[in-house]
């Protein structure tokens, strides 16, 4: 009985991922060129590939016609043909006729996982006669028909004429495939690139339905050949042939190529393992990306059947070559043949990174200083706004591998290993780690408050319409508006322009009705600017009351009508305290409500000190301070501090506040001011 096989099964086994969706059409011009190489005889040895597209063009909204998918390939060439002895082997699975060209014997079933359909249409000699051979080659009938050979009486016009016709592009692959012919061209030379390197690749032309027509070993001699070097690289008595290559068209990103029988397996790309190449090099005036192309005798011998992948061997034994040995042999090399170009671009992006770090986020000084990696891991070209967001990864990153040495430190000591130099070792790197990087944390806090002084400066000004800001735009700046502590992070409140001692707190409410406040029992629907109510222990004796509360009123800027009783901040701020006396407040504990009649009230006005407000003031009995710009004094019936403080105050008090830590982060030390004198 003769041996059969489920094709069907067969294709459905193999794997053909997406981004491989070429693969077929570069096995079929794989064994045109081995078809060749076989018959020795012919000095013209030529190919040629149709990519044909639908006839019909769509036109885009521009009224242009748009270029369709490649639907059919047709590959000819003028070797020895489908042959008795070819034919054979076509239809034996996992043939040995060409396993010495590193062939399976499968490459066929390939076809089918892409195409619906294959016709083979060849004219050969043999034994002095002259055959055609015609079959089509699907799931569906195998090969039909069986009988399909023809003597021919006389010589055919187009001798030694072999013509695989791929048809039916299955769309998940059809649509991987780039539209245009310079793409396609550029993919089948990459391919096959060794037979290019080599000097045995015959002449190969690829054309189009739409006229385009492209020269592959022109193309190749124009763009590749001058570029090329190689390296010999001896690997555990193992030689292999590195080939580098800079291509300025054709790529799209720098690779490293594993090849296997002349043809390319596996690629990696080169980004992922070489610092600073994410982009095009630029040098000398020229632009381009690297190609490497590795080759050797036991890449050959280590391809698998479906020649898409290596079966290294995983566990380390004698004289086996694993891929990570090979592929780190290949990217030293690599480091070395663009040594100059990387430098360059090395010493270029720390100038970017350096500067921009010091003028614009001297926080991450230490990040840079205690940790060059950081310079590796940042891509090249970055904007602003996404090397900011490099440097905080980085910065993550780092307190990350703080908290893995904190981690090893608890766990030695629940182990009693505190006693060797290893210890003593991590333990003096963990406690220099976290010293720099809360430095770094206290720089990025300072800058912070320099941008919020800057930025509330900024609206003091006159609008472009002559007008003043709303007072919700400076309200906005110091604490969000309708919200409460629960609903914001702390870094988004900016109450230390008021007073430092405001940043930590029990409970805040922005802008929102007493009645609705979950710490507050009242009935009150009046709104309050800012309200904070926390715990002064030393206050009272009961440590979970809250018996401090602090509440804030803003005024828009020079607004000057305030002498009227609904209108007067300071009379609004102590209705605001007979308000909250009136009711009770929730404890500290979150346990019931305390009276809060002997409570510590501060009242803060913040406004400019117009006429109206210096009436208001005076009446109140408060005091001017020292330098004209605001007033203080205790209100004994409410049982109240009230401090009124201009904006120009405001904005200089806390500039005041914050000099010492501005001048240490912004202004250059001397050492740094006799660097840069250098360079001029």
């Amino acid at each position: 009985m003769q041996f059969t096989m489920n094709l069907s099964r067969q294709v459905n086994q193999m794997r053909l991922p997406k981004s491989k969706a070429l693969w077929p059409l570069f096995e079929t011009i794989v064994n045109s060129i081995q078809s060749l190489e076989d018959d020795t005889s012919r000095e013209d040895s030529a190919i040629t590939i149709q990519a044909i597209r639908p006839e019909y063009r769509q036109q885009n909204l521009n009224g242009e016609e748009e270029v369709n998918h490649f639907e059919e390939f047709i590959v000819s060439d003028n070797g020895e043909g489908f042959n008795t002895k070819n034919y054979e082997s076509f239809l034996e699975a996992y043939s040995t006729l060409k396993i010495k060209k590193g062939c399976k014997g499968i490459g066929r079933f390939l076809w089918l996982k892409a195409f619906d359909n294959v016709e083979v249409n060849s004219t050969f000699p043999e034994n002095g006669k002259w055959y055609k051979r015609s079959f089509q080659f699907s799931l569906k009938d195998a090969v039909e028909p069986e009988n399909n050979l023809t003597e021919l009486t006389d010589k055919p016009v187009s001798a030694n004429c072999t013509e695989v016709h791929l048809s039916g592009f299955k769309p998940i692959y059809r649509d991987e495939v780039a539209l245009s012919l310079d793409s396609l061209a550029k993919k089948i030379i990459e391919h096959c690139l060794p037979y290019f390197i080599i000097d045995k690749c015959p002449q190969m032309v690829v054309v189009d339905s739409l006229g385009g027509h492209i020269n592959l070993n022109d193309y190749y001699n124009n763009l590749y050949k001058d570029s090329l070097h190689r390296d010999e690289i001896v690997i555990k008595g193992k030689t292999f042939d590195l080939y580098h290559m800079t291509v300025s068209e054709g790529a799209e990103r720098h690779e490293l190529h594993l090849c296997a029988n002349n043809r390319e397996v596996k690629s990696y790309d080169l980004s992922k393992y070489i610092p600073n190449l994410d982009k095009r090099i630029i040098s000398d005036e020229q632009s381009y990306y690297y190609v490497g192309y590795m080759a050797g005798e036991y890449l050959d011998e280590s391809v698998n059947s479906d020649r898409y992948e290596f079966n290294f061997v995983d566990a380390p034994i004698f004289r086996n070559v694993e891929e990570k040995e090979l592929t780190e042999a290949a990217l030293e090399y690599i480091r070395i043949y663009l040594d100059e170009d990387l430098g360059k671009i090395k010493e270029e992006k720390q100038r970017r990174i350096d500067e921009y770090v010091r003028t614009k986020k001297p926080q991450y000084r230490f990040l840079l200083k205690h940790r060059q990696d950081v310079y590796d891991e940042i891509p090249v070209g970055l904007t602003d706004d996404k090397l900011d967001l490099e440097l905080y990864k980085q910065e993550q990153k780092w307190e990350y591998d703080i908290a893995k040495q904190k981690n090893q430190i608890e766990e030695r000591q629940k182990n009693s290993a505190t006693d060797s130099d290893q210890f003593a070792e991590l333990f003096k790197e963990y406690c220099s780690s976290v010293t720099m990087l809360s430095q770094a944390s206290l720089a990025e806090y300072i800058v912070r408050r320099k941008a919020v002084i800057d930025l509330l400066e900024k609206a003091l000004e006159l609008n472009d319409d002559g007008k003043y800001s709303k007072e919700s735009r400076l309200h906005s700046i110091i604490c969000p508006m309708q919200i409460t502590s629960d609903d914001v992070q702390f870094d988004e409140m900016n109450l230390w322009l008021i007073d430092d001692r405001l940043a930590y707190h029990q409970f805040l409410a922005s802008d929102q009705p007493m009645k609705s406040l979950p710490i507050l029992e009242s009935d009150v629907p009046r709104r309050m600017d800012i309200a904070v109510f926390d715990k002064a222990i030393s206050y009272s004796a009961d440590d979970d009351s809250i018996n401090s509360i602090t509440i804030v009123e803003l005024k828009r800027p020079q607004r000057d009508d305030l002498a009227a009783d609904d209108k007067n901040p300071i009379n609004q701020v102590l209705k605001y305290v007979s308000d909250i006396k009136a009711g009770k407040v929730k404890k500290a504990n979150g346990r019931g409500f305390g009276n809060v009649t002997s409570a510590a009230f501060y009242c803060y006005v913040v406004a400019d000190i117009t006429d109206s407000l210096k009436e208001d003031a005076e009446n109140a009995g408060l005091i001017l301070t020292p330098d004209g710009e605001g007033y203080f004094g205790f209100n004994s019936p409410k049982g109240a501090y009230i401090e009124v403080i201009s904006y120009d105050k405001l904005v200089k008090d806390a500039k005041k506040r914050n000099r010492v830590l501005f001048d240490k982060l912004f202004k250059p030390k001397a050492n740094q001011l006799m660097e840069l004198h250098k360079g001029e």
